[in-house]
This record gives C-alpha cells, sequence and structure tokens, in this order.
C-alpha cells in the first residue's frame, strides 16, 4: 500500500487549499492559514488505524467528538470558551475530501498527532 486514504477538509471558496492541523502547521502566507496540497501532511486529517479508506461514519464519529468536546469547554468556560476543535463550524467554510496520501505524508503528519 503506497498511498494512505483519508479524509482532509478542503476549503469551499479556495482551489486545493486544506484546513491546517492548527497555527503552527498553516501556511503563513495564507489569511485562514490553509495548507495546499503539496504540504497536506500539515492538514488536519482523519485516517483509520487499518489504512482503510475512512467513511462516512468516521466523520460523522469526528463530529460527534467535536461536539462532545464543545459542550464540556462551555460546561467548564462558560459561553466565552475558546474552542478550535468545532467540526460543525469548519463545516461552514470547508467540506470533507477523501484523498490519497503518500506514506512519507502519513508519517509527518502522525507527528502532529
Amino acid at each position: 500500500m503506497n498511498q494512505i486514504p483519508v479524509i482532509a477538509f478542503k476549503n469551499k471558496s479556495k482551489e486545493d487549499r486544506y484546513l491546517a492541523n492548527g497555527p503552527d502547521a498553516g501556511d503563513w502566507s495564507d489569511e485562514e492559514l490553509d495548507v495546499l496540497i503539496d504540504d497536506i501532511q500539515n492538514a488536519f486529517l482523519i485516517w483509520r488505524i487499518d489504512k482503510t479508506k475512512p467513511t462516512q461514519e468516521d466523520l460523522e464519529n469526528i463530529i460527534k467528538e467535536s461536539r462532545e468536546h464543545k459542550q464540556n469547554m462551555i460546561e467548564r468556560f462558560g459561553d466565552a470558551a475558546l474552542i478550535s476543535y468545532d467540526v460543525e463550524k469548519w463545516l461552514e467554510d470547508y467540506e470533507p475530501a477523501w484523498i490519497e496520501i503518500t506514506k512519507e505524508q502519513f508519517e509527518a503528519s502522525k507527528e502532529w498527532n
């Protein structure tokens, strides 16, 4: 298996730009820090441990996890809580993209996590 299937979050209004895996991984030449496909290892990626193609159910599980995190943050810190892990909010500007990355990109991405 030379390619690893993943889900990335593609910007709906910009060509070939993807949601970064945090500010340190972002492309500082882009206003939203979105990364180009050439730096996809720096994007927020969803993959399966067995390296099979992620499913819609995997995406739904990430959305559910994010929703629970958001609820927990609001309970702990109130409505002013800063919440960056909000997949439902991301989906306003990004769409899930099922793509494949190289083993090298996969290994580099794992280091961010």
